[in-house]
């Protein structure tokens, strides 16, 4: 189970949880947020990260798209995430420059993905809200155990120390033959973008027992 923290502000964390066998780190590049990253670092800062395995993970909610694409190349991230209300061609035009996860929040019904399955690498599904960026709360699981889902995605929404054997049974649905991981933020936190190393530790070490 590949695991991805996201919401990261603070440098000398990012290469802990590099070390720590992180698969994806995630830096939100949304002014409106908590854990915005350009508030406390610079794009060379980030991209001067030296990580052993860790892709760079950029999030953005309807970035224009040349704004998107320089950030990309200065911050030399590896993986963008749209967080926002992005269209099949401009999700394309993004996923022809690096790889590209579409975020899909789900409410009471399963969300209409099939439009993005050509244009994009991965999924993460996430709490409906009608803010952007995450919620810190569940969604109903159940409501995507029994769906068919072509693309690699990522299980997101206030996931914390105690899912662990929800994560479990959802690996072994119909939805978890293609779950690729699971997305870590606020319930690993002290205060927004400083992250609880030693308890994403555990999660990391449980979740993989």
């Amino acid at each position: 189970m590949q695991v991805k923290v996201c919401g990261m502000t603070q440098m000398n964390q990012v290469v802990q949880l590099d070390a720590m066998g992180v698969a994806y780190i995630g830096f939100i590049f949304y002014p409106a947020s908590k854990r915005y990253v350009l508030a406390t670092n610079t794009l060379e800062d980030i991209a001067n990260l030296k990580l052993t395995q860790a892709k760079k993970v950029g999030v953005f909610v309807n970035e224009p798209l040349a704004s998107i694409l320089s950030i990309i190349k200065t911050a030399k991230l590896d993986i963008v995430q749209l967080h926002g209300d992005e269209t099949v061609d401009y999700c394309k035009s993004v996923q022809e420059k690096v790889s590209t996860i579409k975020v899909f929040r789900v409410g009471d019904i399963f969300p209409n993905f099939e439009n993005y399955v050509s244009v994009v690498d991965y999924f993460l599904f996430d709490t409906d809200s009608q803010w952007y960026g995450g919620t810190g709360q569940h969604f109903n699981w159940e409501i995507i155990k029994i769906a068919s889902i072509p693309t690699p995605f990522f299980l997101s929404g206030g996931i914390g120390i105690n899912d662990v054997q929800g994560i479990h049974v959802m690996a072994g649905t119909k939805a978890g033959k293609t779950m690729l991981g699971v997305d870590l933020n606020s319930q690993f936190e002290g205060q927004p973008g400083i992250k609880q190393i030693e308890k994403i530790k555990k999660f990391i070490q449980d979740v993989n027992s």
